[in-house]
């Protein structure tokens, strides 16, 4: 419970996102009189592992739990394969949990939050909270996972040795080296924190939707948002054994992993951001899959899972965002389009450039794609620059000056095999890329991760598995190589390098866009 001080603290988007400190331990306090407001008392609060012990009562009470129902019938839904089961029951239907879809969050904070409640009613302990693993200040493996005993010596529930099933079911990532920063660091965080549109933040509704079936949540053709692309999806495919496959939470790091995933979700809200006010994702039921302690049917509604309070558990966080009222907003926003690119800046007039890539990208050989966009455009990106010229480009308004200019990727329909094992880098004109390339280099732009959503080893391409899409903003990198000097000619090269995802990775997949499109926007 924070004290009076706390309490009186209002908590400010620029004052958040500059101490970075602070966003990486989510030791964040703000006004909690709508909280209040609420509820008669404040929820048990979710902490961060790294401020607790191996004997603490919260990491006691998980263990505890995890091997009462690791041990129940693996029959019993409410055991510990039954659980994962609801995530990812049967992998060649295709039918398991939301990803590259904009159920992603409230699908989840849903799913864990029947682990938090079951674990209560298990150990009797209606003040447990979830932990989670706040892998920006903390990105090594927290320590209470990664031995087989206790330091007393009993079993720790929380260590993954599921030799019966193989080999590779076992967590690959080195205990003793932390996780990369390109995935998980500060500036990751920052990056997905300033993200201004549910879609772009969230991820994106799947493409076409126009209605409430339940078959929206099972198609992944969404825009993968920034908090999913990258320190989600890559840090599952990093860790290794289950945790890149749909039956993920047979590890227990995945609670809380998608505690932190979902405590970014609620500080994105308590900075001012707004969820979707689309009726499509506030009225979607998640319905015939979720199952309560006492073995009643759990269906929530999207509107129904957007303040943590609600469900009984805190982040200590600022007061929660206002619930919309998407009953009025239906008639509005019923045939809304999906936006062809995120809202996240006031966009102007779009310059694209398309292209349909004919060859497959491996680790041997990259994928390159040419642009023919023009010395001047790239100059304009690259220097900032703020004159008529520049409008002209874009075909602006007359007498509109853009502050701005951005050029972004978008990567659609990506087809990928053997997303288990890999890490799909993206590089930006260089001269002499190879699977050798390191990650600092100059031209690099950035990676990302997806999760399984084809056959092992093969490369999914079938439509009607709904590949997802990714978006890149290559304006920083373009900036840091032709900031100085003038680019070398019309030609933007957009490359994209498969690579192995951790040590124990021999061959990773390959790589293959729909299609490529590369814009130019305003702002």
């Amino acid at each position: 419970m924070p004290n009076t001080a706390q309490s009186d603290m209002i908590v400010s988007r620029r004052s958040v996102l500059v101490k970075g400190a602070v966003i990486g331990a989510g030791l964040l306090a703000g006004n909690t009189s709508a909280l209040r407001a609420l509820a008669v008392a404040q929820p048990p609060l979710r902490r961060p592992l790294h401020d607790l012990a191996w004997n603490d009562p919260v990491v006691a009470t998980l263990r505890d739990a995890v091997g009462l129902l690791k041990r129940a019938s693996r029959r019993d839904r409410l055991s510990w394969v039954g659980l994962a089961g609801i995530h990812g029951a049967n992998t060649d239907d295709y039918r398991f949990c939301p990803h590259g879809n904009w159920y992603f969050l409230p699908w989840h904070r849903a799913y864990i939050s029947i682990y938090e409640r079951l674990i209560r009613d298990l150990t009797a302990n209606p003040e447990f909270a979830l932990p989670y693993w706040d892998w920006t200040s903390q990105p090594k493996i927290p320590e209470v996972f990664i031995s087989p005993k206790t330091p007393d010596g009993k079993t720790n529930w929380l260590y993954v040795n599921d030799r019966a099933f193989g080999q590779k079911w076992l967590r690959s990532w080195p205990a003793n080296r932390p996780l990369p920063s390109r995935v998980v660091g500060p500036a990751v965080l920052r990056e997905i924190l300033e993200t201004r549109n549910y879609e772009e933040f969230g991820s994106g509704r799947p493409r076409g939707q126009d209605n409430l079936d339940q078959s929206w949540m099972f198609k992944h053709n969404g825009l993968h948002g920034a908090l999913e692309k990258t320190p989600h999806n890559l840090l599952h495919i990093k860790i290794g054994g289950w945790m890149p496959s749909p039956l993920a939470p047979r590890d227990p790091l995945f609670l809380v992993h998608h505690c932190n995933v979902d405590r970014i979700w609620a500080l994105w809200n308590a900075l001012g951001n707004t969820n979707s006010a689309d009726f499509l994702w506030n009225e979607m039921t998640f319905s015939g899959q979720f199952i309560n302690p006492d073995r009643t049917p759990y269906a929530p509604k999207v509107s129904d899972l957007v303040v943590p309070e609600m469900l009984g558990y805190s982040y200590g966080l600022a007061q929660p965002p206002p619930v919309s009222n998407s009953s009025i907003l239906a008639i509005e926003n019923k045939l809304t389009p999906s936006p062809a690119i995120p809202a996240a800046a006031d966009v102007r007039p779009v310059k694209a450039y398309t292209m349909t890539p004919a060859i497959v990208g491996t680790a041997e050989r990259p994928l390159g794609i040419d642009f023919a966009v023009g010395a001047a455009l790239i100059d304009a990106v690259a220097k900032c620059e703020s004159n008529p010229s520049t409008a002209r480009l874009l075909s602006a308004p007359s007498g509109w000056n853009p502050k701005e200019v951005r050029a972004l990727a978008l990567l659609r329909d990506v087809a990928v095999s053997n997303p288990r094992e890999t890490e799909y880098r993206i590089f930006l004109d260089h001269p002499d890329l190879s699977s050798q390339t390191p990650v600092n280099d100059p031209h690099f732009v950035g990676s990302f991760g997806t999760f399984e959503h084809g056959r092992r080893g093969t490369l999914c391409e079938d439509r009607e598995r709904d590949n997802p899409s990714f978006l890149l903003d290559l304006t920083a990198v373009i900036r840091r190589l032709y900031g100085n000097r003038p680019p070398l000619g019309d030609t933007i090269t957009l490359q994209l390098a498969p690579a192995p995802a951790r040590p124990d990775v021999g061959s990773p997949g390959i790589i293959k866009p729909n299609r490529i499109e590369l814009m130019f926007v305003a702002s």
